[in-house]
């Protein structure tokens, strides 16, 4: 049965197709697994990509949805069209602006949705609007219901101290993914290329946020095949500290919510800058007590900052 991952958000211009494009060429060639797009997006802006790049073994639809004529047709057309496409692929991408006329119920036949936001203020109050609007897909405890993962995306340096994935602005149990990082090579290599290709911090971040989602998978496909069990119900404890319903067991590659409200959305990037920076000043102050030309703390530096 194809892993099935839905890539969706009710607000333009967060990086969604982007997102998808990448995600599918990176899932096909680091799993080595037959990978399939579905893109519903009208402007096909994913499709297009994965269809100019390079070729990466994935399979690509451009299909439609009847979202105008509203009632249960858009979700019994999308079903009968995953239904096709999963009995041939290991794992199903679905690219989506989703739209009111949409049954939240379409959810559920998804095993992972990943919505993607950036911090601005705006996008974050559309992204919280979307995701409270359908936490009783995300809460529900009568259905298997989805794991939801928030993607920061387009993340400015200026941003990496933000806290702003909190439980006040989302109330929802979700887990948080590495952020994917604004650089120029996302709009670049638009038919073009991938980000995991790129040699910059755009780049970078999309291989980890590539290698989160592989974790995240292989935690949902464990979970699948856990006998059931009754559902269990969040304390008051639980419910305050916003503590999510899954523990990776990879460290540091999905974020749970905790309680301290000095948590950072780019908290592991922080840590390594800061933890670079002071290698650096211990470094330059050792060249300093030796009497070593500027030019040569310089070059030392650098070749520090490769390594």
């Amino acid at each position: 049965m194809a892993f099935k991952i839905l890539v969706t958000s009710q607000k333009g211009g967060v990086g969604k197709s982007t997102l998808s494009a990448n995600l599918v060429a990176y899932l096909s060639r680091s799993l080595n697994l037959p990978v399939t797009l579905i893109d519903w997006d009208p402007h096909g802006s994913s499709s297009n990509w994965l269809k100019q790049a390079p070729p990466v073994g994935a399979v690509i639809q451009h299909l439609a949805l009847p979202v105008d004529q509203g009632g249960n047709r858009p979700i019994f057309e999308a079903r009968l069209q995953m239904r096709r496409a999963a009995s041939e692929c290991d794992i199903l991408v679905c690219d989506l602006t989703w739209s009111d006329s949409l049954a939240g119920e379409l959810m559920f036949e998804f095993d992972m949705v990943l919505v993607p936001t950036s911090v601005s203020e705006i996008e974050l109050a559309a992204t919280s609007g979307f995701l409270s609007r359908h936490r009783w897909v995300f809460d529900s405890a009568a259905a298997r219901r989805p794991m939801l993962v928030v993607c920061p995306t387009r993340v400015l340096n200026e941003q990496l101290n933000s806290d702003v994935f909190t439980k006040q602005r989302f109330p929802v149990s979700f887990m948080l993914a590495p952020p994917i990082l604004e650089a120029q090579s996302a709009r670049d290599l638009f038919e073009r290329g991938y980000l995991m290709d790129a040699r910059d911090i755009g780049g970078e971040s999309f291989r980890e946020f590539g290698e989160a989602i592989c974790a995240a998978r292989e935690i949902r496909m464990a979970q699948s095949q856990q006998p059931r069990t009754s559902p269990v119900k969040l304390t008051a404890k639980d419910t305050s500290s916003h503590r999510v319903p899954l523990t990776p067991s990879k460290a540091s590659v999905l974020e749970s919510i905790p309680n301290s409200s000095q948590y950072s959305v780019l908290g592991r990037y922080r840590q390594r800058k800061v933890a670079g920076e002071a290698e650096e000043t211990s470094s330059a102050r050792s060249l300093a007590q030796m009497g070593i030309p500027e030019f040569l703390k310089r070059l030392a530096r650098g070749n520090s900052a490769k390594l």
